[in-house]
């Protein structure tokens, strides 16, 4: 798994190599998430379990338990040994976990329903929340009190960009993208981009509704935004005008689920030019950004078949490492045998 620079072809001949069940037995999973280094895998899932993975060896490590508050949407923080995650029950406190000893470091209390995003900041030990109470916050590793509010009229996803100057908020009711600057984050979001395609939905029903956004991640050079949602299209804007530049079709929904959260079906590779996401038919299909058109529409450059591990309800591109994951009740570890 060494250095290998991202290509179709590369992409195309990965495979599932090796496969893990060490979530209880028909409990799905529910987020991954690599560290800094690519070296560690993080997963969360419904039976209230943390499993931890070594990329480089291909095995599993640890399990860890929040059996009294519940576990959703785990993070690595910048320490190889950390996590924050969510709680699903008792409160909806975010907690902070040293995966070394097993001991709480501290905990984050604000958010009055359940946490729906959670994104650690690229440059420092900030991090960002959104819930379903209507409103985003800023946190720091280093203090319990909340840094910075944003009270929204509606649940809202919300993320840094790679600069982590910058974060966006999406809100799905609204079909809007807010950025803010966070040294100004008290003031009005500096851009509000708005996302209407009905002219594509009506043809799937009418009056055209817009399907639940559960994904918003920046690509790596911070110039396009991705919307991942539960329907028959995701979304690609331009991160500076807010230009559709792309949707994205030609897969089967997965997480159709409107109570169902994960950190995602969908996601951009490391170098950000393409995008990788799950099929409902057991497919995981990859576009290509660069093959944009005027019709605003890409469809799938590439399908790999997921053979007998089903369809992923989560996708995540290690960013050190040629190596996809994707998961349901099984944790796949995506690998290429000629690279």
């Amino acid at each position: 798994m060494g250095t290998v620079v991202v290509s179709e072809q590369v992409l195309s001949s990965l495979r599932p190599s090796k496969g893990f069940k060490n979530h209880q037995e028909g409990t799905a999973i529910t987020c991954v998430d690599f560290d800094d280094t690519g070296e560690w895998l993080i997963t969360s899932g419904e039976d209230e379990s943390l499993q931890l993975y070594d990329c480089i060896l291909g095995k599993h490590k640890k399990t860890l338990y929040s059996k009294k508050y519940g576990i959703d949407l785990a993070r690595f923080t910048h320490r190889s040994t950390n996590v924050i995650y969510s709680s699903t029950k008792d409160d909806d406190t975010l907690r902070y976990l040293s995966l070394h000893d097993n001991v709480y470091i501290r905990y984050f209390r604000g958010h009055k329903k359940r946490v729906i995003s959670l994104d650690m900041s690229p440059l420092d030990d900030q991090f960002i929340s959104g819930g379903l109470d209507n409103s985003v916050r800023l946190w720091d590793l280093r203090s319990s009190t909340c840094q910075g509010l944003l009270n929204i009229s509606t649940p809202c996803l919300a993320v840094f960009d790679p600069t982590g100057i910058i974060f966006a908020v999406a809100s799905h009711p609204l079909s809007s993208i807010l950025l803010y600057d966070l040294r100004n984050y008290d003031k009005e979001p500096f851009s509000t981009f708005s996302l209407n395609d009905d002219g594509f939905l009506s043809k799937i029903s009418y009056p055209p509704r817009m399907p639940d956004w559960i994904k918003l991640e920046f690509s790596n050079d911070g110039k396009l935004i991705l919307i991942g949602t539960r329907g028959e299209g995701h979304y690609l804007l331009d991160a500076f005008s807010g230009e559709l530049q792309s949707r994205l079709t030609g897969h089967v929904p997965v997480n159709s689920d409107p109570k169902s959260i994960t950190s995602g079906d969908v996601c951009f590779t490391p170098d950000g030019r393409y995008i990788i996401g799950a099929s409902g038919d057991k497919n995981v299909v990859i576009w290509d950004t660069k093959q944009i058109n005027r019709s605003k529409s890409l469809t799938p450059v590439q399908i790999l078949n997921s053979g007998n591990i089903g369809p992923a309800k989560v996708v995540t591109f290690n960013p050190r490492k040629m190596m996809l994951v994707t998961a349901n009740n099984t944790l796949a570890f995506w690998l290429s045998e000629n690279y």
